[in-house]
């Protein structure tokens, strides 16, 4: 679903080099810098390599930046909160077809992985990081792009 994978990377989705091992405090800036996608799933299928192929999420405080190759770039905002269990993750899309729209999510952080997932905006968050058939749900794991 195209759909998913925009959103997922514009968090996605989705900070920087020497970050810790996790993020305990509920900040964006352990995040900053590049990420390459590099595996997925939407509403239970994996993602294809030509979906991944050349897929690019940076992200600079609560703003984010996802490149998609056959969808193009987005930018929106994000707010962490690293006090739920798990961890939650909102984002808004600034630009493209879902401007203004925000979508929740949950997210695990651990030193250069980066794991995402969300429900289409307007849908209950969702409850694990296994997307569920047939609920527009997508799930993307980021790799630190090392500068």
């Amino acid at each position: 679903m195209r759909f998913g994978i925009a959103m997922s990377l514009a968090v996605s989705m989705l900070m920087g080099a020497g970050a810790p091992e996790n993020d305990a405090a509920p900040t964006c800036g352990t995040l900053n810098g590049v990420w390459r996608l590099s595996s997925g799933e939407a509403a239970g299928k994996a993602l294809s390599k030509s979906d991944m192929k050349d897929a690019k999420l940076v992200i600079k405080g609560d703003q984010y930046r996802v490149t998609l190759p056959e969808m193009g770039t987005f930018t929106g905002t994000q707010i962490l909160d690293a006090t739920q269990d798990p961890k939650t993750i909102d984002i808004t899309d600034a630009t493209g077809p879902h401007k203004g729209k925000t979508s929740l999510g949950l997210y695990e952080h651990n030193g250069n992985e980066f794991r995402v997932v969300f429900a289409p905006a307007g849908e209950p968050r969702p409850t694990s990081f296994k997307p569920q058939p047939e609920s527009g749900q997508w799930m993307h794991v980021w790799k630190r792009v090392q500068e």
